[in-house]
């Protein structure tokens, strides 16, 4: 059986526990992501913000078409 790694892009920014957190998870599981902090890339912080239907919260990650707001964990 081969385990599928799903790809996760994940909209955070500096001193975000709960980024940090969901980054940690992902890295101990071996989740292939790519890493958005919406305060160095121009215009990632207006693509978080219509993710989320206006909340400035983070981490914001796509799973394929699956928006996930906040971070409990991603089980």
């Amino acid at each position: 059986m081969t385990q599928e790694t799903a790809t996760i892009t994940i909209y955070t920014q500096k001193d975000c526990s709960y980024s940090d957190a969901a980054m940690s998870e992902m890295d101990d599981e071996g989740t292939v992501y790519t890493k958005i902090d919406i305060d160095d890339v121009p215009g990632a912080k207006e693509e978080l913000l219509k993710l989320s239907n206006g909340e400035p919260i983070t981490p914001v990650m796509l799973k394929g078409d699956e928006v996930i707001i906040g971070y409990h964990g991603l089980g």
